[in-house]
């Protein structure tokens, strides 16, 4: 089955002083919804992008533990098994490695997409 991560990990620093540890550039809200006046995050734009291409119940997003709590409460639809909290920031591979743990126990013929976070399409 198909699965995805959308990586939301790191601080953010290249975009310091907007960005900060507690709120680093992914969780900010500086991208206006198209037809709307509602500004959204690039992680809700990356979890957005996921509709239509990968079922609900199969998308998770990795990021710091410290985070956990903001994302939930941003986007409901991910459950607290599908917010996959860092215990430590390790960068990518890392991040990517603790996906492939996790999709190979619950499906060991599971297929991933690894998205970012903090990118505009």
């Amino acid at each position: 089955m198909r699965y995805a991560m959308i990586m939301a990990g790191g601080s953010g620093t290249r975009l310091w002083p907007m960005s900060r540890a507690g709120e680093p550039k992914q969780l900010i809200r500086f991208i206006r919804r198209p037809g709307s006046d509602q500004l959204v995050s690039l992680l809700e734009v990356a979890a957005q992008r996921l509709e239509g291409v990968v079922p609900v119940e199969r998308r998770y997003i990795c990021t710091g533990e410290g985070h956990r709590e903001v994302i939930r409460d941003r986007l409901p639809d991910f459950t607290d098994d599908r917010i996959l909290g860092e215990p430590l920031p390790r960068d990518t591979v890392n991040a990517v490695g603790f996906a492939a743990a996790v999709f190979g126990k619950l499906d060991p013929e599971a297929v991933f997409a690894v998205l970012t976070a903090d990118h505009l399409i």
